[in-house]
């Protein structure tokens, strides 16, 4: 087609570009360049989460300094140690009061319950004749000025039986049973008895039976374990004691005897058990060390923590401990425990030893009561579960990241949302371009033809 203007064509006019739009790599940078704010969380979340389980490294060597203060702390862990040279009859323990020393005594008799029985008869037969609703007899638990009377009611028809619900169902401290037995009178028969057991121990637990028409036989006496030395007449003494165990008989030690000792001569040691205070003492220091180390590693040059006030004033409270001393400005040293220029703890056994052997309520004064306690009051400000410092921070932490996981969570369904409408869009775009590259093609064609037509 020709004009004043020439020949006229539509080729080049679009250029080819319908179908040639890369839409999904246009949609994809445009989404990037949105999701800016939402990398900027998951970047701060990456943060937090490292920042958060710093906290929790510093705190987890912080509740292992609470804990071995805390033992150190403890007097139970600077206890002498009680040992018996019957081991397998007679087991001994101590407490820190428990004075260095032996002793050897002599097993006499161990604890025995008190067991007696009324005869039934064959039916179980009646103890208690004629009884009703108002009748009732008496169980006295103890001697003397000590004893307690019980007044059993509720007899039923005053059988075995039912006397021995009654008693059962009292708080008198006695149990009671019907049992089948040998007839004695009866070869190969058998007779019943009501049995009667104290429920504890020891001659206060020793029981009377009043007011039924059958009478309480004794079988088994209630006795006191009981130990001595020598004849009580002569300087000797005897040790009593309503159990099996004896509390305080050496003042801090408690030992448990067992038939098997009776007529036995038993000796009781009490010694100072230094190696086991020291290894506790060791304890307490290593962790010290790994909590100091932790923070300075931490809160140093490159540190997750760098700067961090609050965790290093935590490392510089547990050196002041140290290096202040104990009670009275004595020296941590004098007892074994140093610091050096890098503040790294140490501890020497053997001089712990000699001051303790020298004097162990001064070594309890100052390591137990002084130092373990410091420390642990410090570690625990910091890292106790709920109230401690570092467990604020991490609880905020933790706090913080779940925050910036829901903004995500928020920003993943605006940018799904955003995505779809881009994809739309230019899925519209690209269908109108190739609509108006068809039509371009069409009039290009028809343009070539009715120039081809001129020319002819």
């Amino acid at each position: 087609m020709t004009s004043g203007l020439g020949n006229i064509s539509l080729t080049g006019l679009l250029g080819g570009t319908a179908g040639k739009i890369d839409t999904d790599a246009l949609v994809e940078a445009l989404m990037y360049a949105k999701a800016t704010p939402k990398r900027q969380l998951e970047r701060k979340i990456t943060e937090q989460q490292q920042t958060t389980a710093a906290y929790q490294s510093v705190n987890s060597r912080l509740q292992a300094l609470t804990d071995a203060a805390r033992k150190a702390a403890d007097s139970d862990s600077w206890q002498v140690t009680a040992t018996s040279s019957s081991l397998s009859s007679v087991s001994a323990t101590s407490i820190g009061t428990a004075a260095t020393g032996s002793s050897t005594f002599t097993v006499l008799q161990t604890a025995n319950t008190q067991v007696s029985t009324l005869a039934a008869g064959n039916e179980g037969g009646i103890l208690f004749a004629g009884a009703d609703e108002t009748s009732t007899f008496t169980l006295t638990i103890g001697q003397g000025a000590d004893a307690v009377e019980h007044e059993i009611g509720g007899l039923g028809d005053g059988s075995a039986t039912d006397i021995a619900k009654a008693i059962n169902s009292s708080d008198s401290g006695i149990r009671a049973a019907v049992i089948n037995v040998d007839d004695p009178n009866n070869p190969g028969g058998t007779t019943q008895v009501l049995q009667l057991t104290a429920k504890s121990t020891g001659e206060k637990n020793a029981f009377t039976v009043a007011g039924l028409d059958v009478g309480a036989t004794t079988v088994v006496a209630a006795q006191d374990a009981k130990v001595g030395v020598g004849d009580p007449g002569s300087g000797g003494y005897t040790i009593s004691s309503a159990t099996n165990t004896f509390k305080d008989a050496m003042p801090g030690v408690t030992f448990t005897v067992s038939s098997e000792a009776v007529g036995k001569d038993v000796t009781l040691t009490v010694a100072n058990d230094t190696a086991k205070i020291a290894s506790t003492i060791r304890a307490m220091v290593d962790a010290a060390n790994g909590a100091k180390s932790a923070i300075g590693q931490l809160t140093g040059k490159g540190g997750v923590l760098q700067g961090n006030s609050d965790v290093r004033s935590v490392g510089e409270n547990l050196s002041s401990a140290i290096s202040y001393g104990g009670p009275g400005g004595v020296s941590f040293a004098e007892f074994g425990i140093d610091m050096d220029k890098n503040g790294v703890l140490s501890f020497n056994s053997s001089a712990f030893t000699a001051a303790y052997n020298a004097d162990p309520q001064a070594a309890l004064d100052v390591i137990a009561d002084g130092l373990a306690k410091t420390l642990r009051t410090t570690a625990e400000t910091a890292s106790a579960p709920i109230t401690g410092t570092l467990s604020h921070s991490i609880t905020a932490g933790n706090e913080r990241v779940i925050d910036m996981g829901r903004q995500i969570d928020v920003w993943n369904e605006r940018l799904d949302k955003q995505e779809d409408q881009l994809r739309l869009k230019y899925i519209a775009m690209q269908t109108s371009l190739s609509s108006l590259q068809s039509k371009g093609d069409w009039l290009n064609s028809m343009f070539e033809s009715m120039n081809n037509s001129k020319k002819d």
